[in-house]
């Protein structure tokens, strides 16, 4: 039986699979992961039905959708969901990937490095500090957005203007990934802000 995710010894690294179309976008993929010493690349491929979950498990999987291109399998994302949790890539708001059941996270495609290495640790299970993907106003933005407040209600318990608040939210959606008030509550629910004190 495979160790489980949460009972991995802290000194081993976690095992990355990567399916992603374009092969800039690949190599790019596998610096970022590799780049982390608590991660290790064990394959890459073009799209996930080329990944063999069971003869070359990993710990994690990458999966690309593209935004013209195929979707994954059911059977095949359902594979590799069950053999290892999923980070998918794909663009803020594609419909498809609410299809995709068992998602861990979902990237941008102009996600920077170490946001994606974020996500992995996240959808590992890794204690992160969540505020180093949000900043500290961003945070306080989030919380008021949990709360129901409009943007007018936030920027005067802020101090700041509609605008500024405005700006914060889509800094806010782009980072997290989403593109309307509801995402971006499960989303910040996900990462431990609406909690967090």
């Amino acid at each position: 039986m495979r160790t489980s995710l949460a009972q991995r010894d802290s000194e081993s690294s976690w095992t990355v699979a990567i399916a992603v179309g374009l092969p800039l976008a690949r190599i790019g993929v596998e610096c970022a992961v590799a780049g982390d010493r608590d991660f290790r690349v064990v394959a890459s491929v073009g799209l996930a039905e080329e990944l063999d979950p069971v003869g070359c498990p990993a710990d994690l999987t990458v999966v690309e959708v593209a935004p013209h291109g195929p979707v994954p399998a059911p059977v095949v994302f359902g594979a590799l969901v069950c053999h290892s949790r999923v980070v998918v890539l794909a663009h803020a708001g594609d419909p498809r990937v609410r299809e995709l059941s068992g998602v861990g996270a979902v990237v941008g495609h102009d996600t920077e490095a170490r946001d994606l290495v974020r996500a992995l640790r996240v959808t590992a299970g890794d204690r992160l500090p969540r505020r180093e993907l949000l900043s500290r106003r961003e945070v306080e933005t989030v919380r008021h957005i949990g709360q129901g407040l409009t943007h007018r209600q936030i920027a005067r318990r802020m101090g700041l203007t509609e605008a500024t608040v405005s700006t914060y939210v889509k800094r806010i959606r782009g980072k997290l990934n989403v593109t309307n008030k509801a995402e971006l509550v499960l989303r910040a629910m996900a990462f431990g802000y609406l909690t967090e004190r």
